[in-house]
């Protein structure tokens, strides 16, 4: 298997984030692979959602899921900005991570 091209990449992306509109986020973080320029064939989009929202924590990805269109595995973690910043306060570790080496790709 190949490594998918920045272009081809990009596509897919913004075809992620017309999806994503209609979800109305607040923030989208791009973390992982794809973030890092590390991505392989196998890689996936790793997505961090900031929206405001009472559904539970489970379910909120199957709502991002069913939304987007996409041909490359999507993994989106939901979190409202209560949650995010309580896990920063608390120093978690993954969460962390992610405001370090992720790349903000939406901000309402």
């Amino acid at each position: 298997m190949r490594r998918l091209s920045r272009a081809r990449f990009q596509e897919e992306l913004d075809r992620i984030l017309e999806g994503l509109r209609q979800y109305r986020p607040l923030k989208v973080i791009l973390f992982g692979s794809f973030a890092r320029g590390d991505d392989h064939a196998l890689s996936d989009i790793d997505l961090v959602i900031v929206k405001e929202t009472d559904r539970p924590f489970a379910e909120r990805t199957g709502d991002v899921l069913a939304l987007c269109d996409y041909s490359i595995p999507l993994e989106p973690l939901v979190y409202t900005p209560e949650e995010l910043a309580r896990l920063q306060a608390e120093g978690n570790p993954f969460i962390e991570q992610v405001l370090r080496e992720g790349k903000v790709i939406y901000e309402s």
